[in-house]
């Protein structure tokens, strides 16, 4: 018998919270509502909760200081922050402080889930940004039969929403994206997910240059193409165990 995940829904709107349940429920989940972050706080201490939606915007304590609080207690516990309202400052704190993901209301249900599936432990989660299609196919085989949780999209403002809403160990990305500045859509990404390795690819080393100098202080590793498979496998294991 498959053990059901246990989610924790945090959110003052009781007619919200309620609908949001019965949809997690007709996915296969177990939910549970309640509609203050004291309450949130004390479900998750007795629970044995999997993970948590929270509400950013809510009376007396917020979901933000929630969520921090929440981690302090059960650090392990991924959690998805929701908002109806335009708070990037609040939900880029969130995501700094290790939050899983962000989401907008009304929510996009079929991204949630998508989100949720991945925040949930189970293998190293790794995004891969190339706008090259065969090429994001070949990366994706290799992660899926070594038991990684990949993802790939293929500009520039899909791998920032994508950041946002999930957060990724490591990030495979190409310097030549086809709708963004290279460096615009790394130095955002590293904002919000400061933790995340970053591995580049690009066609010539010596093209790096002046880039490498203008990029964060995150880990990174720098491949050209045309990419050695085998290789590529041993930096994504090595970069994962540095991080243990």
């Amino acid at each position: 018998m498959v053990t059901k995940r246990k989610v924790l829904v945090v959110d003052d709107n009781i007619d919200f919270c309620e609908n949001i349940i019965e949809i997690l429920e007709s996915n296969g989940y177990e939910a549970i509502g309640v509609h203050d972050g004291f309450k949130a706080l004390e479900t998750v201490e007795n629970n044995g909760i999997d993970l948590v939606l929270m509400d950013v915007r809510m009376p007396t304590m917020d979901g933000v200081e929630t969520f921090k609080k929440l981690k302090v207690i059960s650090p392990e516990i991924p959690v998805i922050m929701i908002t109806a309202h335009t708070e990037n400052g609040r939900i880029r704190e969130a995501l700094r402080n290790g939050a899983s993901g962000a989401f907008e209301k009304p929510l996009d249900i079929e991204r949630l889930k998508c989100s949720m599936k991945k925040a949930i432990p189970n293998g190293a989660k790794i995004m891969i940004v190339d706008g090259n299609k065969k090429s994001s196919a070949g990366m994706m085989d290799l992660l899926s039969e070594n038991k990684y949780q990949g993802i790939a999209v293929f500009d520039g403002n899909a791998a920032i929403q994508k950041a946002r809403e999930i957060s990724f160990d490591i990030i495979i990305m190409d310097m030549k994206l086809p709708d963004m500045n290279f460096l615009e859509v790394y130095n955002t990404i590293c904002d919000i997910r400061p933790k995340a390795i970053v591995i580049i690819i690009m066609e010539n080393r010596e093209k790096m240059g002046a880039v490498e100098q203008s990029l964060q202080d995150n880990v990174y590793v720098c491949l050209e193409k045309p990419l050695d498979m085998d290789h590529l496998l041993r930096v994504i294991q090595d970069e994962l165990k540095g991080r243990n």
